[in-house]
């Protein structure tokens, strides 16, 4: 498997995969309408977006390819003195594989010396379990009130040093 900066041409395959991902992890936590209706346009204009340089954030994408498309990738968003981690995303037939602690890592890496820190759902305990296995570290809690008219409890992770196996 390679690791790769993602591109403008990737911004479709990234979409679905992201789109795919949430429809996987967020069963039962997001609204069911939410996650079969907007959530499929929202992926598309973020990325395109995002890769085409009109929502030009800063970020890097990293890309986990293994050579029959795209089984993960991370989104890395430069905030002063730390780095969100504002995407981390594996194909969910590759759950478990190692894509996801291999873009950790790279992530990691990326941020160099700064903190690395993301945000997961509270009631998404897998990616939970995931990151505190990976060294993570809980630094605090928080609600976020989506434009759609719900609300969903958060915790930030974050990393000051090596990633762990």
């Amino acid at each position: 498997m390679d690791i790769r900066q993602g591109t403008a041409a990737d911004a479709e395959a990234v979409a679905a995969l992201h789109t795919r991902s949430w429809r996987t992890a967020y069963a039962g936590i997001f609204p069911d309408d939410y996650l079969n209706g907007p959530l499929v346009g929202r992926q598309a204009a973020l990325w395109r977006d995002r890769l085409t340089g009109a929502g030009d954030d800063g970020g890097q994408l990293l890309i986990a390819d293994n050579g029959g498309g795209i089984a993960g990738f991370a989104y890395l968003l430069p905030e002063g003195d730390r780095i969100l981690l504002d995407n981390l995303h594996v194909d969910p037939g590759l759950k478990r594989s190692g894509v996801g602690g291999v873009l950790l890592r790279h992530a990691l890496d990326g941020a160099g010396t700064r903190e690395l820190y993301l945000e997961v759902l509270k009631r998404n305990t897998a990616a939970i379990a995931f990151y505190e296995r990976h060294g993570g570290t809980k630094a605090r809690e928080f609600v976020e009130r989506f434009p759609e008219g719900f609300e969903l409890d958060v915790l930030e992770y974050s990393w000051s040093g090596q990633v762990t196996a």
